[in-house]
């Protein structure tokens, strides 16, 4: 038996039914704030230095992680995998007495 129940709500009813806080004022607020302090910000904000620290900062971390990855290269080489061994079994049928080859891994 498969049963389907579709459920069409928007997310403020689906909130409230729920029991969740109204966050939108809330939300309201932090875009206001953001707003705000990107705006000052800006006033002070020189292109040039950014870019210089993003680069440097960059640079530092692509040569850390360069390094990590040099080092697992080089500490120990990997083990091959094992080889995969042939066995004879025996089995009895009807007919009498079979021998099989089977490749175990």
């Amino acid at each position: 038996m498969i049963i389907k129940i579709e459920i069409d709500v928007k997310p403020e009813e689906l909130r409230r039914f729920l029991g969740l806080p109204d966050v939108g004022a809330l939300q309201e607020d932090m875009v206001d704030y953001l707003r705000l302090k990107i705006g000052s910000g800006i006033e002070h904000f020189d292109p040039a230095q950014f870019l210089k620290e993003n680069i440097e900062t960059g640079s530092k971390a692509w040569k850390r992680l360069m390094s990590m990855a040099n080092s697992f290269t080089t500490e120990e080489p990997e083990q091959p995998a094992p080889k995969k061994r042939s066995t004879t079994r025996k089995s009895t049928g009807r007919s009498g007495t079979r021998t099989r080859k089977t490749s175990k891994s």
